[in-house]
Order: structure tokens, then sequence, then C-alpha cells
């Protein structure tokens, strides 16, 4: 993006917007469509109750979900995906992750011996790229498990309630202070027409470094003489998406515009979606990589209060501000160097396992978060001394 990052306006560029051009020799080449000043309608509350409840009917009752709902510790299922395919294989699939599953009920399905409706309780986000989600003429849905060994859906049915309908209409999204292309200026024109499809809204620090990049509807309603002057535009383009980031991420993207952090804890004030985000922006380096140190490290567990602030804390305590050893478990033991013995005295440590005791691993109820990274740092050679 560097490329595209030159400005010479009295206002900070904060955004490019581009669309792909590539082909199988270069399919990283994309095309700017215009660089802006900011964008409003982008960054939105949620609009949503972070839970909600699925029905999933008809499954097979001898289904591995079925089978671990219905057994001992089945009210907690922890993780898992949801995908959304379409029967004639002329639907791209459709993926919904479910965050912290509880089972409600199981009762056996009307009229259909050997199948069961499975009633959960879950957070759901919808993880498509590509809009405004609708379901195939014939769906057909598989639940997977997030470990990637596992290849084999944990069940399967034919119809789940409450899926689609938590959706709220499109919104539309503004660029102000627009230097549009040729190429979008083609699009505007009256014989134009041209732009249609998706693009990318990519978020920009001062120096023209990548924040984020957010799949983006190149589908303008309306242009007009931007309210900043001169030859800018303000475009209001038709939004597809309902997975819109939230005003914390936006104070967190404003906090980065000055580039990485160079004191630890600047996530502390924000809520899990916030963490995320500045989460997100950290660079993951593996501990191998890192400037040589010291061999004990000090963990500040006082804000270790969900799973993105514990592993803000991790990358602080071993790599500093600004960096990370990835944002899951499978990253965490990846970047976590094996090779050397370290130290890690975790200072408040009985924060991260009260609010952490309900996250459960991999289906598994007894085995909580904390304990997991307790057991990745001890199996790449990393001795914790809880404080």
């Amino acid at each position: 993006m560097a490329d595209f990052a030159s400005w010479e306006r009295e206002f900070p560029l904060r955004y490019v917007l581009v669309r792909d051009v590539g082909d199988e020799q270069d399919w990283e080449a994309v095309e700017l469509l215009a660089r802006c000043v900011d964008v409003e309608g982008l960054y939105v509350p949620r609009e949503h109750p972070d839970r909600t409840v699925l029905v999933l009917e008809g499954c097979p009752a001898d289904s591995p979900l079925a089978v671990m709902a219905a057994g001992p510790g089945g009210r907690q299922l922890g993780d898992l995906m949801l995908e959304v395919l379409g029967r004639n294989d002329d639907w791209p699939p459709h993926v919904f992750a479910l965050f912290d599953i509880s089972t409600v009920a199981m009762r056996p399905t009307a009229g259909a011996p050997g199948l069961v409706d499975l009633v959960l309780g879950t957070r759901l986000r919808d993880d498509w790229e590509y809009g405004r989600p609708r379901p195939p003429a014939q769906p057909y849905f598989e639940v997977r498990s997030t470990d990637q060994r596992i290849t084999a859906p944990l069940t399967h049915c034919g119809s789940i309630g409450g899926l689609y309908d938590r959706y709220p209409l499109p919104q539309p999204v503004q660029l102000i202070g627009c230097e549009p292309s040729p190429a979008l200026l083609d699009g505007l024109a009256p014989s134009g027409g041209g732009n249609d499809g998706w693009g990318q809204l990519v978020g920009l620090d001062r120096f023209g470094g990548v924040l984020r990049t957010e799949n983006f509807p190149l589908l303008i309603t309306e242009a007009r003489p931007s309210v900043l002057g001169g030859a800018l535009l303000d475009l209001t383009f038709a939004d597809g998406s309902p997975d819109r980031p939230t005003p914390d991420c936006r104070r967190v993207r404003d906090l980065w515009f000055e580039g990485p952090p160079s004191e630890p804890g600047g996530w502390v004030g924000f809520d899990t979606s916030g963490r995320d985000e500045w989460l997100g922006l950290c660079r993951p380096t593996s501990l191998s990589a890192a400037p040589h140190g010291s061999d004990e490290h000090h963990l500040d567990g006082r804000h270790a209060t969900d799973v993105p602030g514990l592993h803000l804390a991790l990358g602080e305590a071993f790599l500093g501000p600004g960096l990370s050893l990835g944002f899951d478990l499978h990253w965490l033991h990846e970047h976590l160097d094996g090779g050397a013995r370290r130290t890690l005295v975790w200072h408040d440590a009985e924060t991260a396992r009260r609010s952490l005791a309900w996250r459960v691993v991999r289906t598994d109820p007894l085995r909580s978060y904390f304990d997991a990274v307790l057991e990745i740092l001890a199996e790449r050679g990393v001795k914790v001394v809880l404080d």
C-alpha cells in the first residue's frame, strides 16, 4: 500500500479504497479506486444481544455433537464452527463461528425416529466476507470442530431456526474527503456503472502502514462535493456487511494511527472487541526472534480478564508493547521457542484463573483456557511462578 499512500493535502490520509485485479500469476495485484480522509457509518455498536438461541433441527442422535450434548458435562460445548452449504454445490460455504455454546435442551425430532433437535445458546459471529448473509435455496448445515485435525463434521442437519433472522437491514457507509481515481470516476459517469462487486477499504497509519482491511461493497448510491472542500468528493456506498467493527475498534485504530505503542497497557481500558482489535494490530513474533534479554519475564495479570487481554499481557511480558505471540492457543504454542529455558512470574494470576474459568477448551468442560495456557507454557519450557 505504500505506493498508494502519497498525499499532499492538509488532512491526514486514513483510508484507501482498492479492488483486486490480479490473476493466477499476480493474485495480490490491486487497483487504487480512491484515497480518503475518513469514513462514517463503518463503525457501529452491536445491534443484537451478544448471545442468541439456535435450534438445529433433525440431527442424527448418534452424531458426536448430540452424544456430547446428552452426556456428562454436555451443558458446555465450547467453541465450534457452523458451515452453510448448498445441496447443488453452487453455494460457497458460509461460515459462522459459534462461541461459548451451552446446551439448552435436546428433544426428539417430531416424526423422525433417530433424529434430535439441539437447542443451543451461543455467541454467533458471521465470518462470511461477501455481504449480508442469505441462505441458499436448499441449505445443508454442518457443525465442525475448531480443531483442524478433526475433519469429519460433528453433526449435520437440514434446518436451523434463529440463524438468519437476526441481521439488520443494510446501512450505507460514507467515505469523506475522497480523491477518486479515473477508474472510480468512470463508474460515476452516467454511461459508466462499472463499479460493482467488492473491494477492500484499507485503514492506514500516519506512515502509510496498513492497520486493517475491510471487505467493502463498491455500489455507489450518492456522490457530492465534499464537506472538506477542494476537488474532493463525499461518496455514499451501499453496505451489505452485517459484521462491522465497533466504535471501540475505531478508538483503537486512532491510537495506532500514530504508530505502534511504545508503552505497555494501552489496551486495558477497552472492552473485549477493542482488545481483539488491539491484538489484531500487534505484530505476531516468535519468541526466538525477539532481542536477547533476561530469561525472567514478568506478566502484569491485573487486566487479563478475557482471552484477548490474556494474550496481550503474555505478548507484552515476553516481547514488549505492540508485539504478540498470536491470538489463540495454537499460535501461542507455535510462537513460543521451546529451545530455551525461561521463567515467567505471573503477577495477579488469580484474576485470569477466575475470569476464564467458564471458558472451556475443545469441548472439555474440565479444562479452562487458563489451564491450557499453563500447559502450553510448561510444554515449551517456560517455568511459571504464579504470584
